[in-house]
């Protein structure tokens, strides 16, 4: 990936004190580089990369705006402002990975369904139970949302839990006998097999 300063309006930019262009040419070039971002954006996955990108271009603008009259200084201030977009849209992917999938892109469906005799309400017991322990995070080390882990499930095995907020508080609100009902379940089979293989 080339340097953004290596963009003609970067280009044009560092040139102005040697020689003179129009108005017109740094308007195109201003064009070129917002193209040229939404490109960069879409197309490296890496958002360390892309933050250190778009920060270097962002610093290197605001250091040429104070050389420029009104004119040139205004195609600047948008040219700040286009990086500025893209910065804030790459903070918004990392906070919300799942609403920026692209669907053309995304993994293709699941090949898990549950039984008949599997409810919704037992599904939202492994995830409650995984949100409560915190011992799911997002791929920046931060506790994982309980939606984010609701939603991993209905991918997972093809469902909608509808309001996960809701169901877990369905799960925890239940009869102490009911509560892990379906843990308990999954815990006795383990430990059944575990016996049966004269492990326990």
């Amino acid at each position: 990936m080339k340097e953004l300063s290596e963009q003609r309006f970067f280009r044009l930019l560092s040139e102005y004190s040697q020689k003179e262009f129009a108005v017109n040419d740094l308007t195109a070039a201003l064009q070129e580089l917002a193209n040229h971002l939404a490109s960069i954006a879409i197309n490296e996955q890496d958002y360390a990369v892309l933050l250190r990108y778009f920060s270097f271009g962002l610093n290197r603008l605001k250091s040429y705006r104070s050389q420029f009259g009104q004119g040139e200084k205004c195609l600047v201030d948008e040219a700040i402002g286009l990086v500025n977009t893209e910065i804030r849209i790459l903070n918004m992917r990392i906070k919300y990975p799942i609403q920026f999938q692209n669907r053309k892109n995304s993994f293709p469906p699941s090949p898990l369904y549950l039984t008949d005799e599997t409810y919704l309400i037992e599904i939202m017991e492994l995830v409650s139970g995984l949100f409560l322990s915190k011992r799911v995070v997002t791929h920046t080390g931060t506790e994982s949302p309980l939606t984010e882990i609701g939603k991993a499930f209905e991918y997972l095995f093809n469902i909608k839990l509808g309001d996960v907020h809701k169901k877990h508080e369905s799960v925890i609100k239940r009869k102490p006998s009911k509560v892990t009902d379906f843990l308990d379940t999954l815990r006795k089979a383990i430990t059944e097999e575990s016996k049966n293989k004269g492990y326990l």
